[in-house]
């Protein structure tokens, strides 16, 4: 047995599961690509050759793939569920509160325990202090691995024990980058159409803004990804929203404006590009 196991060893499960090592973590890895945990294995990491197996090996289960459905369909199986009574199930992914609310129920019916915890920072920030985790699930669940967060980020937020929480506020963050973005689109928009030299919009934002990145793909013309967000990613993020409303029954006229912007410039072929491109679809409308 250990203490912990880690499922999915990405870019962003490895940094967490070295941090965890480095702080002496006992640790059991497992990924569908067994290659990934190669180097884990060599600091210290115990491997598992299978799911099963590494569900059995340790009291708590991280796992950090890229939706609360298909870490359903991952331990969807009888050997598995008959596994998961007693266990804590932490996920570390986004979602929408009603996916969490979901996922709560399918793993408190076969016996288990979830917390659900949003990373708010690139890998590259795991274990340093800026690293912000948003946290929601039963307390004394949290509490039992709140030493494991600790050793990942010195901005950990618990929420409470309501299972979306962290995901509820997790789109509220993304609601304001991507009405954000759509906004400084258009203001250099304004800019271009009235013959304001964008260098001079840039200048009206603080260093390291994202209007910063934007503005400059717009004046360049190149919109490669590099260090914003996807027009693919915006649309992700808008249709999360879109969900989450009719979910609850709010408004929904702000992820319903943004997806129409963001669907033309899918449609146009500007998917893998930075949300900067949707200045074209401005462009064309003119």
């Amino acid at each position: 047995m250990s203490e912990l196991t880690f499922v999915g060893l990405g870019a962003m499960g490895s940094a967490i599961v070295h941090v965890l090592l480095e702080n002496n973590c006992d640790l059991t890895v497992w990924n569908r690509s067994q290659e990934k945990a190669d180097y884990l294995v060599s600091l210290g990491a115990k491997r598992a050759t299978s799911i099963e197996e590494a569900i059995a090996a340790s009291p708590r289960i991280m796992i950090c793939i890229d939706s609360f459905p298909n870490t359903q369909k991952l331990l969807d199986t009888d050997k598995i569920r008959s596994l998961l009574p007693g266990k804590t199930i932490v996920q570390l992914s986004t979602g929408t509160p009603a996916e969490a609310r979901e996922a709560e129920s399918w793993i408190t019916g076969n016996g288990g325990k979830l917390i659900a915890a949003t990373i708010m920072v690139y890998p590259i920030s795991i274990g340093k202090p800026e690293a912000q985790f948003l946290v929601s699930g039963p307390e004394n669940e949290y509490q039992d691995c709140a030493r494991y967060f600790s050793y990942l980020g010195e901005d950990v937020r618990y929420l409470g024990s309501s299972i979306g929480a962290s995901a509820a506020l997790n789109l509220a963050v993304l609601s304001r980058l991507v009405a954000n973005a759509i906004g400084i689109v258009h203001g250099a928009h304004v800019c271009e159409s009235e013959g304001v030299d964008l260098v001079e919009f840039a200048r009206m934002f603080p260093e390291g803004d994202r209007a910063q990145t934007i503005v400059k793909a717009i004046s360049t013309n190149d919109f490669t990804v590099d260090g914003g967000a996807s027009v693919d990613v915006a649309a992700g993020v808008a249709k999360s929203l879109q969900s989450q409303a009719k979910d609850l029954g709010i408004n929904s006229e702000l992820p319903d404006f943004s997806m129409g912007i963001i669907q033309r410039a899918i449609d146009a072929g500007y998917q893998d590009e930075d949300a900067a491109a949707q200045i074209k679809i401005l462009r064309r409308d003119k």
